[in-house]
């Protein structure tokens, strides 16, 4: 079974959840349970272990190639520059993650591939809430639902299912996660319209630090 921490090209990576089944997986990412299975040799569909780390294959119509699971939904207002902006990377390589997309119509809702860079955020998880500290010194807070998370850990991965408000996960180095109501996986959980801005503002390789 394919157990890292990026999928290979045409993949992308998924994280089991609680009832979760292939023939369910299939249906919600437009492919079939025959490739599921191809591009995750020894996997049971019969036993899916909560928590393990898939590889789902690719498709377009859903979202990019992004095998670091690296994903940023469009929220309105927001340009390809200032997307590329906000995450330090440049227009060319932000495109060069989204081939095919036009750069110059991008939509609310549509999911983008961000290349991997030094994190402009890092999040403190306290009690009551999460803080999310800028590089320039501000912070976004977002309040705790549910869930308790100590030590420190880093982002792996990031999914979610489109068009569900809150319905998005941020995966820790841990095998712990923050996530919104929607998603139904537990960890730390926030508000789903908190979780939809916390998503898009936490990349993979943010720091996360528990200070309960």
């Amino acid at each position: 079974m394919n157990n890292c921490n990026n999928c290979p090209a045409g993949q992308t990576p998924y994280i089991i959840r609680r009832g979760d089944t292939l023939w369910a997986l299939s249906r919600r990412y437009g492919t079939t349970v025959e490739d599921i299975m191809a591009v995750n040799p020894g996997l049971v569909p019969e036993n899916l272990e909560v928590g393990r780390r898939i590889c789902l294959p690719y498709v377009p119509e859903n979202y990019p190639n992004c095998s670091t699971g690296n994903y940023f939904v469009v929220e309105k207002g927001v340009t390809f520059t200032s997307i590329a902006d906000y995450f330090g990377v440049s227009f060319d390589m932000l495109y060069k993650s989204n081939m095919g997309i036009d750069p110059d119509v991008i939509f609310a809702g549509q999911v983008l591939c961000i290349p991997v860079a030094p994190s402009p955020v890092e999040l403190f998880v306290d009690k009551d809430e999460i803080i999310v500290r800028h590089k320039n010194g501000t912070e976004t807070r977002c309040p705790v639902l549910s869930g308790t998370f100590t030590g420190k850990a880093t982002v792996i991965n990031k999914q979610l299912d489109i068009g569900v408000s809150g319905a998005r996960i941020l995966d820790l180095s841990d095998g712990g996660a923050i996530s919104g109501q929607s998603s139904r996986y537990g960890g730390v959980v926030v508000p789903d319209a908190e979780m939809d801005t916390l998503f898009n503002l936490t990349p993979v390789g943010a720091c996360v630090t528990g200070r309960q």
